[in-house]
Order: C-alpha cells, then sequence, then structure tokens
C-alpha cells in the first residue's frame, strides 16, 4: 500500500515537474520572441515541443502562437511559411473550442497575410510553368493553391485551381481526386462580382458587395455600375475529370462521368463536345463524328465543327463531307484548310479515272479521251480551292501540288 502511494506520489511529481518545464521554456521562447531573436525563440520553443502534448488550453495556445510568429519573423523567412502557417491554424482552432481569444486576432491577420504570400508565389509559379510548359512547374503552382484551401477551407476556387493544374502536371490520380472533392462539396464556382468604373481614373473597380457598390455610385465616385455573375463550373470539372481517366487509358471511366452530367443537361454543348474529343482520342472517328453532328444542331454556325465532319467523312460520305466543308467555308470564308480539303475531295474522284485510264494505257485514243474528258474537268473544277487555300496559307507543299495539275492540265501558269 505504501508502494502505490509513493508511485502515485512520483507521478504527480513528474507531471508537476513536466509542466513546470512546459512553461518555462513557452515563457523563455515569449520573451525572445518579444526582443525579436527569432533563433532563440525558436530554440526554446523546440525544447518545449515534446513536453507539450499534456500542456493545458492556454499553455498550448501561447505556444502555438510562440511558434508561429518566431517561424513567421515578421516576413522575413518565407521558406518557413508554410509551418507558421500550420502553427496558427492550430492556435485558432485552440481558441475557437474554449482556450479563449488572447491570440487570434495577431495570428488570424499574419496567417492572412501568409496565405496571400502563398497564393501569390503559386501565381508565380503558374504563370512560369505557363511560359515553359513545365510539368513540375504546375505540380508547384498546384501544391501552393493547395495549401491555400487547407488553411483557407472556405476558398474554393484554389482547390479547384489545384485539381485543373495537377492535370497539366500530368498527376491524373491527385488531379482525379481533388475534382471528386469537389463535387463532394457541391462546387459551382458560380459567384457575383460587382463591378463599376473609377470617375477618377476609369479603371474597374471590384466591390465586395452591391451596397458597397451602389453607393460609390451614389457618392460619385463611380459610374456604370453592372452586376456580373459567373459561369458554372460543373461541367469544367466534369470535362477535366473525363481528360485525366483518358490520360490514364481509362476511357469507359471518362465516358460514364459524361454520361452522368448528360443525364441533368442532354443537349449540353461543351459535355457534347468532349464526348466527341473523347471517341477522337479512342480513335473511333465514327462515334466522334456523329457526336460533332449532336453539336452542329445546337451551333449550326460553328465553322470548326462543320470542317471536323466535313473531314472526317472524305473517305466515307462524299457528298456529306463536300456539303460540310462549303458549309465551314461559307460560315468562315479564310478557312485555309476547308479550301485545302475541298480541293483535295475533288481530287479524288480522280481514282477511277486513272485506273481507267491505265487499263486503256496502249489505246491511245481512248486514253486521250477519258484525259480530256473525265480528268481535265475534276483537276479545272479544283483548281480554285487549292489555289485559295495557297492564298491564304502558303506552303511548299500546297505550291507542288498546284504547280503538278497546271503542268497536267498544259497550263503555262505556275506558282513561283
Amino acid at each position: 500500500m505504501i508502494k502505490k502511494q509513493l508511485i502515485v506520489l512520483s507521478m504527480s511529481l513528474f507531471i508537476g515537474m513536466t509542466t513546470f518545464a512546459q512553461k518555462n521554456e513557452v515563457k523563455a521562447a515569449e520573451k525572445a520572441l518579444k526582443k525579436k531573436n527569432y533563433p532563440a525563440a525558436l530554440a526554446a520553443i523546440k525544447q518545449a515541443e515534446s513536453l507539450i502534448g499534456n500542456a493545458d488550453a492556454k499553455t498550448k495556445a501561447k505556444f502555438y502562437y510562440v511558434q508561429g510568429m518566431a517561424l513567421y519573423a515578421d516576413g522575413k523567412n518565407a521558406t518557413n511559411n508554410e509551418k507558421a502557417a500550420d502553427s496558427f491554424a492550430t492556435l485558432l482552432d485552440l481558441e475557437k473550442n474554449g482556450s479563449g481569444t488572447k491570440y487570434s486576432a495577431t495570428a488570424g491577420k499574419v496567417l492572412n497575410d501568409i496565405i496571400i504570400s502563398i497564393n501569390n508565389e503559386a501565381l508565380t509559379d503558374y504563370k512560369s510553368a505557363m511560359a515553359s510548359q513545365d510539368p513540375e512547374g504546375y505540380k508547384r503552382a498546384a501544391k501552393g493553391f493547395y495549401k491555400v484551401y487547407k488553411l483557407s477551407p472556405t476558398d474554393t476556387t484554389t482547390l479547384f485551381s489545384s485539381a485543373y493544374l495537377l492535370y497539366f502536371g500530368k498527376d491524373y490520380n491527385a488531379s482525379i481526386d481533388r475534382f471528386k472533392k469537389l463535387q463532394e462539396i457541391g462546387y459551382t464556382g458560380v459567384s457575383t462580382i460587382y463591378k463599376a468604373i473609377n470617375v477618377v481614373n476609369d479603371q474597374e473597380m471590384i466591390f465586395g458587395s452591391k451596397k458597397q457598390m451602389d453607393q460609390s455610385v451614389r457618392m460619385k465616385i463611380a459610374r456604370d455600375a453592372k452586376v456580373e455573375v459567373t459561369k458554372s463550373k460543373k461541367n469544367e470539372i466534369i470535362k477535366y475529370l473525363a481528360l485525366n481517366y483518358v490520360a490514364l487509358g481509362q476511357n469507359e471511366k471518362a465516358l460514364e462521368a459524361i454520361a452522368e452530367a448528360r443525364k441533368a443537361t442532354p443537349n449540353d454543348y461543351d459535355l457534347i463536345i468532349n464526348e466527341a474529343n473523347i471517341y477522337y482520342e479512342m480513335g473511333d472517328n465514327t462515334k466522334y463524328t456523329q457526336k460533332i453532328e449532336e453539336a452542329i444542331q445546337i451551333d449550326p454556325n460553328n465553322a470548326e465543327l462543320h470542317y471536323n465532319v466535313g473531314t472526317l467523312s472524305m473517305d466515307i460520305d462524299a457528298v456529306k463531307a463536300k456539303q460540310h466543308l462549303l458549309k465551314a467555308i461559307e460560315l468562315k470564308p479564310d478557312y485555309s484548310e476547308a479550301y485545302g480539303n475541298l480541293g483535295n475531295l475533288i481530287l479524288k474522284e480522280l481514282e477511277p479515272v486513272q485506273k481507267e485510264m491505265d487499263a486503256n494505257a496502249m489505246n491511245f485514243d481512248k486514253y486521250d479521251q477519258i484525259k480530256e474528258t473525265k480528268m481535265f474537268p475534276i483537276l479545272k473544277e479544283c483548281i480554285p480551292y487549292l489555289e485559295k487555300a495557297y492564298e491564304l496559307k502558303p506552303s511548299d507543299s500546297a505550291k507542288k501540288q498546284l504547280n503538278s495539275i497546271y503542268e497536267n492540265l498544259d497550263m503555262d501558269k505556275r506558282v513561283e
């Protein structure tokens, strides 16, 4: 019985000594922090780190505050910003859950500065990656934006940015996970933007609320106020989920993602185009063409869609191909590729004529008759389209093709 009492007494003494040591180290760190001796503050706080688990809530709050401020070092040590942010986030959780609000205001302000700094660094990484098309740069930017999201979970735009950039960083599985997270939290990306023009410098101003915007207009600080609602990113999330699956060779999953989205919006143009592109990646030109034709029903004046259908139909249905290529030219008179493909489509009519000429190679009269009545009309028909294609976008191959046609027609004309 005496032994048990001694053990209990020893444990109580140990806990008391531990608590005393914790408070001493934290107090020493706090003194060093006040003197802006950040290395000393960090050294002292490190001594308390292994003991802080048993500390009371107020001591823990002070520990994480001092740790965060020492790591932040008045913003002079950016390499420690993420660690400092983690300390402040822990502190704010502690004070929110009942340990008071002694440090929250200061820590919250510094944490906000750190979040802005991390966000700006991520933006710099993104711009650099855009310039160099470096996957590692995209991943660094994605990591920064995700850190901003973790520190400020209400800023779901940064989670979207992270998921999006991971796709370009070729980290497809991580990108899928984050896009799925966006779906789970119901992210749409829809927001209302309040804008007006500054009457002094004619620069656009963005306001936090309609009330602020209206007040600025009433005070004649701003003019031409307008409210804009951004487009939903729901379909874009599905698009990039699908693209990630395609990159991983999981085409069926990609099509499943789009099929699920189309249940709600069956005539969504972007979804149809994305579905078509997946079939194109899979090499299924028939399905691709079907989907593009479906998209044309929604957007009949899209020259590129008509061009795509026309081009892919050249070997399958010449009548359809010609119809769509002519429509593409009608909608976009400077569409060089459409003129070129239309000219080549007409040239395809030479294939049976050439076989007939080959079969009559020794019958000179018959050969010349076929050439005159069948080959020449086809060559003459294609010339205006091929010439227009060359005029809009000159190339050596187009020049060589035109000169060959002129020569076959015994024309003196040549492209130099």
